[in-house]
C-alpha cells in the first residue's frame, strides 16, 4: 500500500518542477525579469537573516549596561529594518508588472492558439470551458509563475541559509537539523495528491458552470418561452452544490496537510528551542547567541508556514497549467501553399473568377464518422450550385470541405482560376466570402459589423452591399442609419434581416466564390430571389454555393447536387420539379 503512495508523491514533485520549466518556456521574454525579481528576493531573504544576526549584538550591549553603544547600535538596527520595507515596497511593484505582462503575454500567445488551431481539435472544447481557460486558468499561471515561484525559491533561500547560520554559531544544531528536517518533509508531502485532484476537480467544476452559463444566456428567449426557468435554476444548484463540495473537500485536505506540517513543525521547533536552551546552559553559547538562534529559528519556522500554506496553490498552479497547456499543445490548421501562391492565384481569379472543383472525395470526421465516399462537385463562375438533401446528410460539411476547415482524407479538391489550380485550404480562404447558418451578427454598429470583413471599405462601398442584400431601405428608415446599434447575436433585428446584413458582410470582402449556408432560409420566396438575382448581376463571374431545404430558389440553379448516403449527385428537372411540388 505505501508504494503506490510513494509514487504518486513522487510524481507529483516531479510534475511541479515539469510545470515551472514549462511556464519559463512559455514567458521566456520574461527570464531576465523574473531571474531579476529572484534575485532582489534572495537578496531581501538575505538581508532579514544579516538583520536578525544583528539582534544578539544588541541583547549582549544591554546586558553590559553600555547604552551609548546601545543605542547606536539600536538606532542602525531600526534604519537597517525601515531599508527592509523599502526593499518590500520595491519587490511588490515590479511583481505588479511581472504578473502583468505574464498574463497579457500569455492570455495573447493562448487567442492566437485558438484561432489558429485545427477546428476539429477545438470543437472537442466548449466555448464556455475555453474562456475559463482563457480567463481564470491564465490568471493563475501568470500570478504564480511572477509570483509563487520567485516566493518559493526566496523562502527556501532563507531556510537555507538560515539554517547554515544557525549550524555555523553551534556544530551541534546539525544533529538537531537531521532529527526535525525528515518530520517536516514527510508531514510536508501528506495528502498532496488529493489536494491536487481536488484541484483538478474544481477547475473541471468551473469550466462546466461557465459552459452551462453560456448556454443559458445564448437560449434565454427560449428558456423564457418553455418556462423552463427553474428546471436551469436547479440544474444551476446541482452544479453549485458539486462545486462548493469540491471546494470544501479540496479545504479539508489543505487544512489537515496545513495541521499536520505545522504541528511538525511545532515539534521541530521546539527540539530546537530545547536543545539551544541546553547548550545555553552548558556555557557553549551566549545569550546573544541564543536570540540570534531563536530570531533564526523564527525565521525559518514563518519561511517554513509561508511553504506550507502554498501547497494549494502549488496544485492549483499545476492544474491551470496542464489545462493551459493543451490548448497550446492543439495542431495548427495545415499551411498548403505560400502566401506568393494565393497572391497570383487571387489576382487571376479578380479577373477570371474561380472554380470549385471535387473529385473522388473522401471524407470522415476524428470520431470515425464518415460522411463522404468518393463525392464529386463542380462550380464554376457566373454559377448558382444548390446542393439539397436531408439535415446531417453533409451539406455543411461540404462548405467546410471547400473552406478548407476540415480537410479530406483522399480525392482533388481544388480552386481553379481558369489558368492554374491550388488545393482548397486554409490559405485560400481570402477567395471566398461565407455565410454560415444561425446568426453571426455581433454586438455593435452595423457599420462596425459590415468592416469586420474588409476594414478598409467606405461608406458607398458598405450601401452597395447592402441594397444588393435588400436591407438598406430598412437601414434608412433607423434613426442612427448605420451607426444603429445591435445587440448580442444581432438582437433588435429579425432573423430575416440579420440574415441580409450577413450576405452584405459577405458581398464586402469581394470574393470570387460565395457559400450560402441556409442563409436564405428566413426570407420570403420573393426577397430570396431578389437577393440571389442582385448578386448574379453585381458580379457576373461570382461562383454561388448554397445550401438549401427550401426548393423554390432551385429554379434559378445551373446545377443542383444532392447530398444523401455518402454520395453527391447532379439531380435533373424532373427531380426538381417534384421537389417543389413537394414543398
Amino acid at each position: 500500500m505505501s508504494f503506490p503512495l510513494k509514487k504518486e508523491k513522487l510524481h507529483i514533485f516531479v510534475d511541479i518542477f515539469r510545470t515551472l520549466r514549462w511556464a519559463l518556456r512559455e514567458l521566456k521574454s520574461f527570464r531576465v525579469r523574473l531571474y531579476l525579481y529572484v534575485i532582489i528576493l534572495v537578496l531581501q531573504a538575505l538581508y532579514e537573516i544579516f538583520i536578525a544576526s544583528r539582534v544578539g549584538n544588541i541583547i549582549d550591549l544591554a546586558l553590559l549596561d553600555n547604552m551609548k553603544e546601545l543605542i547606536k547600535t539600536a538606532s542602525i538596527f531600526i534604519s537597517m529594518y525601515a531599508f527592509n520595507i523599502v526593499i518590500c515596497i520595491i519587490s511588490n511593484r515590479f511583481a505588479a508588472h511581472n504578473y502583468n505582462g505574464m498574463y497579457n503575454t500569455l492570455e495573447l500567445k493562448v487567442y492566437r492558439k485558438i484561432m489558429d488551431s485545427s477546428w476539429e481539435e477545438l470543437t472537442e472544447y466548449h466555448s464556455g470551458d475555453l474562456i475559463t481557460r482563457l480567463a481564470s486558468d491564465i490568471k493563475t499561471v501568470a500570478g504564480n509563475t511572477s509570483g509563487l515561484v520567485p516566493t518559493m525559491i526566496a523562502k527556501l533561500t532563507m531556510i537555507i541559509c538560515a539554517g547554515i547560520y544557525i549550524i555555523a554559531l553551534d556544530y551541534s544544531m546539525i544533529l538537531v537539523a537531521i532529527i526535525v528536517a525528515p518530520i517536516v518533509l514527510i508531514a510536508s508531502r501528506l495528502l498532496m495528491g488529493k489536494i491536487y485532484k481536488s484541484q483538478i476537480e474544481i477547475k473541471e467544476i468551473e469550466s462546466r458552470i461557465n459552459s452551462y452559463n453560456k448556454e443559458t444566456f445564448n437560449n434565454i428567449q427560449a428558456v423564457k418561452a418553455f418556462n423552463l426557468g427553474n428546471s436551469f435554476y436547479d440544474k444551476m444548484v446541482a452544479f453549485e452544490d458539486y462545486r462548493r463540495s469540491v471546494d470544501l473537500r479540496s479545504n479539508k485536505y489543505s487544512i489537515i496537510s496545513w495541521g499536520i506540517s505545522f504541528f511538525a513543525g511545532l515539534l521541530g521547533a521546539a527540539i530546537c528551542i530545547g536543545w539551544m536552551f541546553y547548550r545555553v546552559h552548558l556555557g557553549a553559547i551566549s545569550f546573544g547567541a541564543l536570540t540570534i538562534l531563536i530570531f533564526l529559528a523564527f525565521q525559518v519556522g514563518d519561511a517554513m508556514k509561508v511553504l506550507l500554506n502554498l501547497i494549494p496553490t502549488i496544485m492549483e498552479y499545476m492544474a491551470s497549467a496542464d489545462r493551459v497547456k493543451k490548448i497550446l499543445n492543439l495542431n495548427d490548421e495545415d499551411v498548403i501553399s505560400s502566401g506568393e501562391n494565393i497572391q497570383s492565384f487571387a489576382d487571376d481569379a479578380e479577373k477570371n473568377g474561380a472554380s470549385i472543383k471535387i473529385e473522388d472525395m473522401f471524407f470522415k470526421y476524428r470520431n470515425g464518422y464518415e460522411v463522404f465516399k468518393g463525392a464529386s462537385l463542380e462550380a464554376n463562375p457566373g454559377e448558382i450550385v444548390a446542393l439539397v438533401g436531408p439535415s446531417g446528410e453533409g451539406k455543411t460539411t461540404m462548405l467546410r470541405i471547400i473552406l478548407g476547415i476540415v480537410k479530406a482524407q483522399k480525392g482533388m479538391v481544388l480552386a481553379s482560376n481558369g489558368i492554374s489550380s491550388l488545393p482548397l485550404g486554409k490559405e485560400t480562404r481570402q477567395l471566398i466570402s461565407y455565410v454560415p447558418q444561425g446568426n453571426t451578427m455581433m454586438a455593435g454598429s452595423i457599420l462596425e459589423n459590415m468592416k469586420l470583413v474588409n476594414p478598409d471599405a467606405l461608406d458607398e462601398d458598405i450601401i452597395d452591399a447592402l441594397k444588393t442584400a435588400c436591407i438598406y431601405e430598412f437601414i434608412e428608415q433607423l434613426p442612427d442609419k448605420l451607426h444603429h446599434m445591435l445587440g448580442e447575436n444581432g438582437l433588435g433585428f429579425s432573423e430575416g434581416q440579420n440574415q441580409r446584413l450577413s450576405i452584405a458582410r459577405a458581398l464586402l470582402k469581394k470574393a470570387p466564390v460565395i457559400l450560402l449556408d441556409e442563409a436564405t432560409s428566413a426570407l420570403d420566396v420573393a426577397t430570396e430571389r431578389q437577393v440571389l438575382n442582385n448578386i448574379m448581376k453585381k458580379d457576373p463571374k461570382k461562383t454561388v454555393i448554397l445550401t438549401t431545404h427550401r426548393p423554390t430558389v432551385l429554379s434559378m440553379c445551373d446545377r443542383v447536387y444532392r447530398i444523401a448516403d455518402k454520395r453527391v449527385n447532379v439531380i435533373g428537372d424532373t427531380d426538381i420539379k417534384k421537389l417543389m411540388d413537394e414543398f
